[in-house]
């Protein structure tokens, strides 16, 4: 039976000759789910896992790997563990006629990787293309082998953020995740995130690194793995003072008949145009980035509207908390809540697609 992944028992020596800034040189490589070990002579702990580029845009992982890959064969580092690379969609990262390289979350035949992971009592969606279904099972079945110890899910944001970390709450205190960074978030459940299948079978913790395809995520994301890497298990003595810590609350998005647009706010008294007021346009504040972690006192409102429908939702758990969360004072929209902005973006197509951004609270 033909794999539906690409397995190497070995970093390929041909890849060694890829310098880190040229990593796409690989994606015609990748276009199938990739998995790279580096095997220790003598194993004494439990495998650990790396993977990236679930999501297609995200690149910080992949230029990252060929850096480590480089890094650890130059050095001929011996490792305590069997430590495992996955890169798992490269195919979604190439360019297409409509898209540029790592230009799509995910390719128009696919779906989100990151909601593909099925816990085994669990029903998989059923709108996963068949090809990507066997990936995903022989992905699971190969880490599950290997008793994992330890996995990172690496990712980025198209917004500026802070390095943070989802984790479930159980391994908010661990060790490893406050080396890892200093903001911490408490995940809920996210079905079909890879975050959710493996933390009940290892500490499992999703990092993001900072805006996609910038150099401060790249050396994060970096600083991540080499830790990752060095990290040992059960030395509390390794363990940094502790971090910020936040609960997720639920994710703010602008209703689907609405227009948005962007303003900015250091420009006072912005006057909507005819067009704008007659199409009930929001303007969100161009600066909405600088929410990411901020508290809400701080930053002020979201942006200013005119319309007669309210242009945002906010989602608790799927359930709305509109008139909860949302104030409105003249023109101006507020958040009625002390809580803190969490991927908060201008990226207009992940706005319409997904959220605008999320709120938490500190724990």
């Amino acid at each position: 039976m033909k794999s539906a992944i690409t397995f190497y028992d070995r970093i390929p020596e041909r890849w060694l000759n890829v310098e880190p800034l040229h990593a796409m040189q690989l994606l015609h490589e990748l276009e199938k789910p990739t998995v790279v070990k580096y095997s220790s002579p003598n194993p004494k702990e439990g495998a650990r896992w790396m993977v990236t580029l679930q999501h297609a845009n995200e690149s910080s992982g992949l230029y990252a790997f060929v850096d480590v890959w480089k890094k650890l064969m130059q050095s001929e580092r011996s490792l305590d563990y069997d430590l495992y690379f996955v890169i798992a969609n490269g195919y979604g990262a190439m360019a297409r006629e409509d898209y540029p390289i790592f230009g799509r979350r995910f390719s128009p035949d696919q779906i989100d990787w990151n909601r593909c992971w099925t816990k085994p009592e669990e029903v998989g969606r059923g709108d996963m293309p068949a090809r990507q279904r066997e990936q995903v099972e022989e992905l699971t079945s190969l880490i599950l082998e290997t008793n994992p110890e330890y996995m990172i899910d690496i990712h980025n944001t198209t917004g500026k953020n802070k390095p943070l970390a989802f984790v479930q709450e159980r391994y908010a205190q661990g060790v490893l995740v406050h080396n890892l960074v200093n903001h911490i978030i408490y995940s809920g459940v996210l079905p079909g995130s890879l975050l959710d299948r493996f933390s009940d079978v290892c500490e499992t913790v999703t990092l993001e690194c900072g805006k996609t395809g910038t150099f401060e995520a790249l050396y994060a994301c970096q600083e991540m793995l080499r830790t990752f890497i060095n990290f040992k298990t059960g030395n509390e003595k390794e363990k940094k003072e502790s971090p910020l810590c936040y609960q997720e609350l639920g994710r703010m998005v602008i209703k689907e008949n609405v227009d948005f647009s962007f303003y900015n706010p250091n420009k006072e008294n912005r006057e909507f145009t005819e067009k704008e007021r007659g199409r009930g346009t929001f303007l969100v504040r161009s600066d909405i980035e600088n929410f990411n972690q901020t508290h809400v006192h701080d930053f002020g409102s979201l942006g200013v509207y005119e319309g007669e429908e309210f242009p945002l939702r906010f989602l608790e758990h799927g359930v709305d908390k509109s008139d909860e969360y949302f104030q409105i004072h003249g023109r101006e929209i507020k958040i009625a809540k002390p809580t803190y902005g969490l991927l908060f973006t201008t990226n207009v197509h992940n706005i319409r697609v997904t959220e605008l951004g999320y709120l938490m609270e500190r724990v």
